[in-house]
Formats: structure tokens, C-alpha cells, sequence
């Protein structure tokens, strides 16, 4: 919790209204709030007499904020230190903008960098169609106008997946969003996270709302097997069949939503690279999800396929998500009993 404190009471941007928010803790998260509450005045403490749980402690906190913006993190992560003056200046060039958020460095238990995260893409409509399949934007370094956050709230029904509700639902409006591409935040990797214990919880949610969003949009619905392989929440045996299907059907989803918005060839070259992202997860999940004789024939398609691998894009993701990986799994296998 020090690391993040200090790396926002070290920010180049100074005008800082700072809540400090103790969501009911038992351990000595209380005292280090109070020692820096007494070091800085920009501090707001705030106590959860009860634990309330993450979305309603994020609903407190944009209700209690007062500011003409509001920036959040998590406790176990870092900002950059110009982190806040970059968002903030952006919002400065941009007053149209309503959401910004940024590139992000993943950090292992022990605060080294394991590999650089890129945004799935920077501009607010091919982020829309990225929120048909995942979260547009990285939540704890995103910034937004505070208007947006107090009429918009965080739903609780949505655990785990609170803050892919909301992005998809603000972009749904029409609220633009931008992603910058210099990373601005640490986040770290941490096997006793939400994510990692409520995983199953996370995907169920997560399916609900791609599955409303694609609804909402194209007033279309597809199987349910089909849909989890196109989100690549892949943890069954997939027939070569299905796989195919669900390549074929971000194809059409993709040419639709082009049409339909009218989008200009900068939007479709950044929904192009997130779809070889997302096909190249997709393929790999398959392999390794199939039994053994479907193998072969997915390989064979892989192969056949293989200049999804070979494009620009797709050479970046693959060799950051190799390297991602073999250092998750160095990590793990470091703090194994």
C-alpha cells in the first residue's frame, strides 16, 4: 500500500484531492492511512466502519470526490509520477473527451516489470467494438470527468466485472473515450488477487455482459459455447468446427459494425489489430483445450492461418505474451512452498 500512496503524493501534478478509503480492514491499513493523513493535507481519510465490498466502496468514493476529474487505483499497484499530470493535461487539449486511460507495465510479486501491456486500441470507436468482447480501458489508471463517474455508477449486480460494465455501457452512450500509449501505471501480478480467487465468478459475469452488449448492438444471439470461444473464455473441449465459426463470425461482427458506423480506415486498422489479438488467443486456447486427435486439425488451420502470427501485431503479442508467461510462471513456481 506504501508504493501506491507514495507514488501519488509524488505526482508532478500537485493539485491533488486524495481519498485514502479503508473498506472495514483488519489489518493495519488504518494506521498507515492516519500516518499519512498527518504528512499531507491533500489526504481525505476515509473509513468503512463495515467492509461494503469494492463497487460500493468505488460508488463512495466518486460521491465523497470533488473534484473536476476523478482518478482511481488499487492498493497493491503504482503510478507512474506523471501519471496524473499527463491525463490531466490531455483533458486540457481535449475537452471533448470524457474517459482517459493509458498503457500499463505488469509488475511481479517482487515489483519488477514483467512486460509492457498495450491498449487494445486508442480510439473511442474501435474501443467501442472492443467492449463487445472485453474491457476497453485499463480501470485503475483511467481518469474521467467527474460528472461522468456521478451519473454514472459503478452496478453492483455485476461483481468482478464492475468496471467492464460500466466502460461498455458509457461507450454504448456515446462517451468518448481515448487510450493513451505511454504506459502510466504498474500493475501488479498477485496470485491471492479477486481476479485470481473469484475467476470463475469473473467469467460468468464477464460472459453476461459481452453477451448483452453484442445483443444490444446487433440485435443478435449467438450460441452459447460459440460466444465463450469468440471472448476466449475457452475451457472445454472445442470441436475444429466451433473454433472456425467463432473466427468467422468476428469477421462478420467486424465488417457489420465498420458499415454501420462508418468508420474511417484508422478505426479499422486498430479493430484489425485487436481482432489478430484476440484470434491469436483463440487459437492457442483451442490447441491447448482439445483433445488430442482434434490437435492436428487445429494446428493444420493454425498453420494455414499463420500470417495472423507473422503480421506486425501479431508478432508483438505473441513474443509479449510469451515472455509474460514464462515470467508468471517463474513467479508462481518461486513462491510455491
Amino acid at each position: 500500500m506504501r508504493e501506491a500512496v507514495d507514488s501519488i503524493l509524488n505526482q508532478t501534478y500537485k493539485n491533488l484531492e486524495i481519498l485514502l478509503i479503508d473498506d472495514g480492514s483488519t489489518d493495519e491499513t488504518r494506521e498507515v492511512i492516519n500516518e499519512y493523513s498527518k504528512k499531507d493535507s491533500r489526504i481525505v481519510p476515509v473509513y468503512n466502519e463495515t467492509n461494503l465490498g469494492l463497487i460500493r466502496t468505488l460508488n463512495k468514493g466518486v460521491e465523497l470526490a470533488t473534484g473536476e476529474y476523478i482518478a482511481r487505483m488499487d492498493a497493491d499497484d503504482i503510478s507512474a509520477l506523471n501519471r496524473m499530470e499527463v491525463l490531466h493535461d490531455y483533458f486540457l487539449l481535449h475537452p471533448d473527451t470524457d474517459v482517459v486511460s493509458a498503457a500499463y507495465y505488469y509488475l511481479d510479486t517482487n515489483s519488477k516489470v514483467i512486460r509492457k501491456a498495450y491498449p487494445k486500441a486508442t480510439l473511442s470507436t474501435a474501443l467501442h467494438f472492443v467492449s463487445f468482447f472485453c474491457t476497453p480501458v485499463n480501470h485503475p489508471c483511467v481518469m474521467a470527468k467527474a460528472q461522468v463517474f456521478k451519473e454514472n455508477k459503478y452496478d453492483e449486480i455485476f461483481i468482478h466485472s464492475e468496471d467492464y460494465e460500466l466502460f461498455s455501457r458509457l461507450l454504448n452512450k456515446g462517451y468518448k473515450f481515448v487510450n493513451l500509449s505511454e504506459p502510466l501505471y504498474y500493475l501488479r501480478i498477485n496470485p491471492e488477487s479477486v481476479s485470481h480467487r473469484f475467476e470463475q465468478i469473473q467469467i460468468s459475469t464477464h460472459m453476461r455482459i459481452s453477451v448483452h452488449n453484442i445483443e444490444n448492438y446487433y440485435r443478435k444471439n449467438f450460441d452459447y459455447f460459440l460466444h465463450k470461444v469468440m471472448v476466449n473464455r475457452i475451457s472445454f473441449d472445442v470441436p475444429f468446427d466451433l473454433m472456425k465459426a467463432a473466427i468467422d463470425t468476428l469477421d462478420r461482427l467486424r465488417d457489420e459494425f465498420i458499415a454501420n458506423e462508418k468508420a474511417d480506415a484508422n478505426v479499422l486498422a486498430e479493430i484489425n489489430d485487436f481482432l489478430i489479438e484476440q484470434k491469436i488467443d483463440i487459437y492457442l486456447q483451442t490447441l491447448k483445450s482439445s483433445r488430442w486427435f482434434r490437435k492436428p486439425l487445429v494446428l493444420q488451420y493454425i498453420l494455414a492461418n499463420i500470417n495472423v502470427f507473422l503480421s506486425k501485431r501479431g508478432r508483438q503479442y505473441f513474443r509479449l505474451k510469451f515472455n509474460y508467461l514464462s515470467a508468471a510462471e517463474k513467479d508462481k513456481t518461486l513462491m510455491a512452498p
